[in-house]
């Protein structure tokens, strides 16, 4: 089994309390290596597998995802017993998942770009003259019917 992006100890720390038993300690171990596996699949399966250094900002959504899932393991909006009633926010009840600004996080620090189509709408001439779009005398070479361009299109 591989590595996962970050250790329990961090996630201690984010917690702000010790794991007190040894089966939330193996909920968190389990925890990290599930969202490590996420963080590779959105970002760089290579992150701790080879040699390629691992961003500090990866370590980051490791940590807050697993963090989810320790503190709203049933994915609980809100609870209510007698008088008490408690409310996580929408991002917290949102489960394990990436949010959308982590997968474009992670996918930003793999260097992953998306590839953009624009639409042509228009003839586009290709001139075979020296002096595109005009000649030295002013005439100009920009048409179907001049016999010096090329042009593709309707």
């Amino acid at each position: 089994m591989v590595n996962a992006l970050a250790t329990v100890d961090e996630l201690e720390t984010r917690l702000g309390r010790p794991l007190s038993s040894e089966t939330e300690r193996a909920q968190a171990e389990a925890a990290l290596q599930d969202a490590s596996e996420l963080a590779r699949a959105y970002g760089d399966p290579r992150w701790g597998r080879t040699e390629a250094p691992v961003p500090g900002a990866v370590t980051s959504v490791v940590l807050a995802m697993s963090e989810r899932r320790l503190r709203n393991p049933d994915n609980f909006v809100s609870e209510q017993a007698g008088e008490y009633s408690y409310r996580y926010s929408e991002s917290a009840a949102s489960g394990f998942a990436p949010s959308k600004g982590e997968v474009a996080l992670l996918e930003r620090l793999a260097h992953k770009t998306r590839l953009h189509s624009t639409p042509v709408d228009r003839n586009v001439g290709i001139a075979r003259r020296r002096f595109y779009p005009y000649e030295p005398n002013d005439n100009t070479v920009w048409g179907p019917s001049d016999g010096a361009s090329l042009w593709f299109g309707g």
